[in-house]
């Protein structure tokens, strides 16, 4: 079946598989399948997507080969978003985990080609196949000095209108592989680039810090391993009692991120606002609006390390609420607090699988 002309664009993500262990990969996935999306919305109305393979994604353009300047804005469009995207995601992150607090070490390059290619059309998707298919695949295993570049295959701009950009310096180069022979390119480097990119605002980390009692209790696990299981929203229902089901927008825990807990008899929205690690302790702090009480608090938690195994888990809750919470609430608030922390305690005690 002869092919058609069509243009390859493959952004490919580096950096996580060096670092992230199995007990990260949950987290690391989830990373990248928020970095996958955004590059695919930067183009999503100027390239179909074939297939996503690992940390890269490969997309198609059917017919004449764009300009250097095209292909070049297209790139920089993608880079601009994975880079704002990935600044935001380390901004808002919660968790300490390896693979969150990688999010700095991300990079992003691109490989584009043009050539006749063949189409395989199943089950609502588009394989490309040929020849330059794999000459596109090839390329992303090169010897370019960076992580982060923009290539592009003589190719490609044989076919297109060159139209060099003077913000970008180009280099000559090629490799040599097996049954393909030698593959000439240009390549850009985007290390200056990625200074400039753009940046999201700030989280908002203001609340209410009055002189409130805190509730402490000790907690034979890390101090880390203990924070996980209290920031893990999502898992909850696991081992806090009454807790029915958390829905979400999306199945992940962020600085701004809303978490709907129904329970038996009330419901509470639940939003992170900061968190702050170090050596020895992680403070951690959440919005909670209780619709049956008609109040919003903000709780405050805090897990000091005592040794690897042992740690003190302290919390308090601050009024965010434009009125006094009466003694009554203040009773009942306290109370699920601490039976809260009950719970937490008993969980953490009997985990087996550590998240670090």
């Amino acid at each position: 079946m002869a092919g058609s002309p069509t243009t390859i664009l493959i952004p490919d993500i580096s950096g996580f598989t060096e670092f992230v262990t199995n007990t990260e990969l949950s987290h690391s996935s989830f990373a990248i399948s928020m970095l996958i999306n955004t590059i695919i919305d930067a183009v999503k109305d100027e390239y179909e997507i074939s297939e996503i393979e690992g940390d890269a994604v490969l997309m198609f353009k059917r017919g004449p080969a764009p300009s250097q300047k095209e292909i070049q804005d297209t790139c920089l469009k993608i880079f601009n978003a994975f880079h704002f995207q990935r600044k935001w995601m380390q901004q808002h992150a919660v968790c300490p985990c390896k693979a969150c607090n990688q999010i700095t070490h991300l990079t992003l390059k691109f490989v584009a080609h043009h050539g006749s290619i063949g189409e395989i059309k199943a089950g609502g998707f588009t394989k490309l196949s040929g020849t330059d298919v794999i000459v596109a695949h090839r390329l992303l295993k090169n010897s370019v000095p960076s992580h982060e570049y923009l290539l592009l295959t003589e190719k490609l701009l044989q076919h297109s209108d060159e139209s060099p950009d003077a913000g970008m310096e180009w280099f000559n180069s090629s490799e040599s592989y097996p049954s393909i022979g030698e593959v000439e390119y240009r390549f850009a480097l985007l290390n200056e680039k990625r200074k400039t990119t753009p940046e999201p605002p700030k989280p908002q980390h203001d609340y209410p810090k009055e002189a409130t009692a805190y509730f402490e209790i000790p907690i034979a696990a890390n101090y880390r391993e203990a924070y996980m299981v209290l920031m893990n929203i999502p898992n909850h229902p696991e081992w806090l009692p009454g807790l029915q089901n958390v829905e979400q927008d999306i199945p992940a825990v962020f600085v701004g991120s809303i978490h709907y807990c129904t329970f038996n008899d009330y419901q509470a929205t639940i939003s992170p606002i900061q968190m702050t690690v170090t050596e020895e302790e992680i403070t951690y702090v959440e919005s909670c609006k209780i619709e049956e009480m008609d109040i919003s608090l903000v709780h405050e938690f805090i897990f000091r390390k005592v040794n690897e195994a042992a740690c003190i888990f302290s919390w308090r809750f601050l009024n965010a609420g434009k009125t006094q919470i009466q003694d009554e609430e203040k009773n009942v608030l306290l109370e699920r607090m601490q039976q809260r922390a009950k719970s937490l305690k008993e969980y953490c005690e009997k985990m087996e699988v550590s998240a670090f």
